[in-house]
C-alpha cells in the first residue's frame, strides 16, 4: 500500500514506475485502480501521465509482438528443417518402393513361366497315368 501523505501525482509515479519496472503491460485502467482514482481523473488531471501510460503499454506491446515474431521464426525455421527431413525421408521410401515394384515385377514373370512348367508336367503326368492329377 501507498504512503497517504504523498500527492496523487507522487502516487501515479511511483505506481507506473512499478508496473514499468515489472514490466507489465499497464493501462490507464490499471494504474487508475491501484491508485484508487477514476480514469477520467488520470485523463483530465494528468494528461502527462495519461501519455506516459499509453507510450509504455505501447512500448510493451512492440515487445511483446517482437517477442511472438521471434518464436514464430524459430518454429518457422523447425518446421522447414522437419519438411526438410521428411521430404529425404520421403525419397527414400519411393526408392525403395520402386526397388520392391521391381522385385515384385521379377517374381510375377518368374511365377508365370513356373506356372507354365507346372502345367506342362501336369499334362505330361496326366498323360502318362491316363487320369487327372491336381495340384
Amino acid at each position: 500500500m501507498l504512503d497517504s501523505s504523498l500527492t496523487t501525482r507522487q502516487k501515479l509515479t511511483l505506481i507506473i514506475e512499478g508496473m514499468e519496472k515489472a514490466g507489465s503491460i499497464m493501462t490507464i485502467s490499471s494504474v487508475a485502480k491501484e491508485a484508487s482514482i477514476s480514469n477520467a481523473s488520470i485523463h483530465n488531471r494528468y494528461p502527462d501521465l495519461a501519455e506516459r501510460i499509453r507510450n509504455s503499454a505501447g512500448v510493451m506491446k512492440e515487445k511483446d509482438a517482437r517477442t511472438k515474431l521471434t518464436k514464430r521464426l524459430g518454429t518457422i525455421k523447425e518446421e522447414k528443417a522437419k519438411q526438410s527431413r521428411l521430404r529425404k525421408e520421403l525419397d527414400e521410401v519411393k526408392e525403395l518402393l520402386q526397388k520392391a515394384n521391381s522385385v515384385n515385377a521379377a517374381f510375377q514373370i518368374e511365377n508365370g513361366s513356373l506356372s507354365a512348367l507346372n502345367r506342362k508336367y501336369l499334362e505330361e503326368l496326366n498323360r502318362r497315368k491316363g487320369g487327372i492329377v491336381k495340384i
